[in-house]
């Protein structure tokens, strides 16, 4: 990683997380940006909305013609006419937008579900196979949660869990992703290259990327050759290890837009999906005590 000295200081007030004033009012206006003003202008959308519009605010100026009325003030109200027709328009295209997705999210909401449910149809102890199942099915559910609350598209957001590689501190892997994720697994990679790495280090609390960018070129992709995400949202996992608290890796829900957990929204995942996560935290800790058991089983004969 290019300039290490770059990247430990963009850290060290990531991690602090103390803006100023300015800085917050920026983080506002970036937040209300990416999060509230629509991003989709289509040619012909943006033809029918201006001849909508247009014909909405045309009665004023028939009227002038006409002379029935001052062309002052067939400006004024003509102009009145488009703001209010054009403020209807833009919450019309709002309201339309969530209902489609939530609509949406419903559905694979119940699809995740069943897969979780599927996976747990075993044993008690389950084993390697079943609990890889079922955590993959808990990262599809948070992966959809997300979309919902974030507002995202399908596609846009990317959940995946990042395991401590045995007792190192040094080496993790990415060892699951949501369902239809096509992001790699499996490879190990040096934890300081890690954003979340540092989450897990510094008091194990969730915190949030508003915008990768805001790092510079320091930050890369432990799996990809380009960072396609922009914000990011990291959740620790705490398991108990020899009867003290081992923080064992993080979750990871990344999204292609910036400030997607900007505000309420990390705290509003935390809230809705924390058993979701809990369970998350149980099957990594039942994977863990299953090889204690296997190594002390092995050191007895």
């Amino acid at each position: 990683m290019a300039n290490p000295d770059k990247f430990s200081d963009k850290i060290q007030s990531w991690i602090q997380d103390d803006p100023s004033f300015a800085r917050k009012t920026v983080r506002w206006f970036k937040g209300y940006i990416h999060n509230r003003v629509p991003k989709r202008f289509r040619f012909y959308g943006l033809l029918h909305w201006s001849a909508k519009t247009g014909m909405a605010s045309s009665a004023p100026a028939v009227a002038w013609v006409y002379g029935t009325i001052s062309g002052v003030l067939a400006t004024a109200v003509g102009a009145a006419i488009f703001v209010g027709h054009s403020t209807v328009s833009f919450l019309d295209n709002l309201s339309k937008d969530k209902a489609t997705s939530a609509g949406d999210n419903e559905s694979d909401i119940v699809i995740r579900f069943g897969d979780l449910l599927a996976a747990h149809k075993v044993e008690l102890t389950l084993g390697d196979r079943e609990r890889d199942d079922a955590i993959r099915a808990c990262l599809g559910i948070l992966e959809i949660f997300s979309r919902q609350i974030t507002k995202s598209q399908s596609g846009d957001i990317s959940v995946s869990l990042l395991l401590y590689s045995g007792n190192s501190r040094t080496k993790m892997k990415v060892r699951h992703r949501n369902p239809g994720n096509l992001r790699p697994v499996n490879r190990e990679v040096d934890a300081d290259k890690l954003l979340g790495h540092y989450a897990c280090i510094s008091g194990g609390l969730p915190r949030v990327v508003h915008d990768t960018k805001e790092f510079g070129k320091v930050v890369s992709s432990p799996t990809q050759s380009k960072v396609e995400y922009r914000s990011i949202f990291f959740y620790p996992l705490v398991i108990e290890a020899d009867q003290e608290k081992l923080v064992r890796g993080f979750v990871s829900i990344d999204c292609r837009r910036p400030y997607a957990f900007y505000g309420n929204r990390s705290s509003a995942i935390v809230v809705t999906c924390e058993p979701i996560l809990n369970h998350i935290g149980e099957l990594v800790q039942e994977a863990r005590d299953g090889r204690s058991r296997q190594r002390a089983i092995k050191s007895a004969k």
